[in-house]
């Protein structure tokens, strides 16, 4: 199997960037549309233009659901959303960690005690 080059950015390129401590950056001072536009970024539509940037509105604690939108503090933007991992059983200790059953998420573990 050849490898495939493309001009245009990957989820998984992007990814696999971020995870070596190369985390990309997407200007949109010049055009803030680039930010929806799938072709030259990344994230695709979950993002917006805030201060000249892109950001991604599914991830980023600061631009959480939308620009702006910054998460209260000790809370992680999971998919759009404001969570408390510590006590969420849907996000238990990170993002889309469900505790099983009927368990509850205490500390950011799941049946914590017992």
């Amino acid at each position: 199997m050849g490898s495939q080059s493309s001009t245009a950015p990957s989820h998984l390129n992007f990814f696999r960037s971020a995870l070596r401590g190369r985390q990309k950056v997407l200007s949109c001072a010049n055009d803030p549309t680039v930010c929806l536009d799938r072709e030259k970024n990344p994230w695709g539509g979950s993002t917006c233009c805030f201060q000249q940037f892109c950001k991604d509105t599914l991830s980023d604690p600061n631009n959480c659901g939308g620009c702006g939108r910054a998460c209260a503090y000790g809370f992680v933007c999971c998919d759009g959303n404001c969570v408390d991992i510590r006590n969420d059983p849907h996000n238990c200790g990170s993002c889309f960690e469900v505790c099983p059953g009927q368990n509850r998420c205490s500390y950011a573990m799941c049946d914590y005690g017992g």
